[in-house]
């Protein structure tokens, strides 16, 4: 097993020696492609019932973020109260979502936000919920999602 260093270390050798060999024309190299997922889609590309769950998706989270209820009142007074300081939210933040058969959130998960209550909350708010449909047959998951968090008082 090699270690990270010893990694790069192969790595290396073996386009230097695939340059070498490129050089001196006994290989042809093919034209690198773009660096991307096994599991990446360009949106264009991808099935209109895709955009259209990844929309009731969004949908469905602003819902609960903007619910009367304890945690989503807490986050929210979060976001506001901290909004543009130092140890307040990004202004907009990529929530990537994988959601099970049956609807329900599966695992979510963000970057991290400066505070740890608030990301609990966040989470706490965006997994207990059923987004009402299935996803589509074979759709790719996570769904990244990208929400604005400019909440006004």
């Amino acid at each position: 097993m090699f270690t990270v260093s010893s990694a790069f270390s192969v790595r290396r050798f073996a386009l230097t020696l695939c340059a070498l060999l490129a050089l001196s024309g006994l290989v042809v190299l093919p034209r690198p492609l773009p660096a991307q997922g096994l599991d990446y889609r360009n949106p264009d590309k991808a099935p209109p019932s895709w955009g259209q769950f990844a929309k009731l998706v969004q949908y469905r989270f602003e819902t609960w973020i903007g619910a009367d209820e304890e945690v989503a009142n807490r986050f929210r007074v979060y976001v506001t109260d901290h909004a543009g300081k130092e140890d307040g939210p990004p202004p907009t933040l990529v929530v990537k979502a994988w959601l099970n058969p049956d609807g329900t959130v599966k695992r979510v998960t963000f970057a991290a936000l400066k505070d740890a209550h608030a990301d609990t909350d966040l989470h706490t708010i965006l997994t207990r919920g059923n987004i009402g449909e299935a996803p589509p047959p074979e759709m790719l998951q996570p769904l990244n999602l990208r929400f604005s968090l400019n909440l006004k008082k």
